[in-house]
C-alpha cells in the first residue's frame, strides 16, 4: 500500500502591512524595469486583506486595422491580470495564485520552483507569459 504524502499550505493573513505593501510595489517595479520593459510597461499592485493583486500593462498591443481610435483607447487602458500573492507574513515568501483567463478566477498554483510560495519576482515571472499577446 502506498504511503500517504501530505501537502501543508500555509493559509495567508491580512491585512497586509502598509510597509509590505509599499515593498512589494516597489519591488515589483524594480523586476519589471529589470527584467520586462519590453513587454511591459507598468506593473499595478492592488491589496485588499491578506491579498495583493499583481497585473501588468502591454508595452505594445496589437491591433486590427480596422479598430476605431475608441476602441483602441479602451484596450490601452486595460490591464492584464497576472496573479495574487497572499500574505504570509514575509516579504520574500508568499502564496501564489494564476489568474486564469478561461474562468476569470484566480487558482492556487505551482512555481516553477515546485512550491506554492513564490518570491514576489518568482510569481511575476511565471505569470508573465499573458504580456507576449
Amino acid at each position: 500500500m502506498a504511503k500517504r504524502q501530505w501537502l501543508w499550505i500555509r493559509v495567508p493573513r491580512g491585512p497586509i502591512p502598509k510597509v509590505a505593501q509599499d515593498a512589494l510595489r516597489a519591488r515589483l517595479e524594480r523586476h519589471v524595469h529589470a527584467k520586462w520593459k519590453e513587454q511591459c510597461r507598468e506593473v499595478v499592485v492592488r491589496f485588499r486583506g491578506a491579498f495583493a493583486y499583481v497585473g501588468a500593462f502591454r508595452a505594445k498591443n496589437e491591433f486590427h486595422p480596422r479598430m476605431r481610435l475608441e476602441e483602441r483607447a479602451a484596450i490601452e487602458v486595460i490591464s492584464v491580470h497576472l496573479c495574487r500573492l497572499g500574505y504570509l507574513g514575509s516579504a520574500d515568501r508568499w502564496q501564489y495564485a494564476f489568474y486564469k483567463y478561461s474562468t476569470e478566477k484566480y487558482a492556487l498554483s505551482l512555481c516553477a520552483s515546485g512550491s506554492f510560495e513564490a518570491t514576489p519576482e518568482e510569481a511575476f515571472d511565471s505569470s508573465a507569459g499573458y504580456l507576449y499577446g
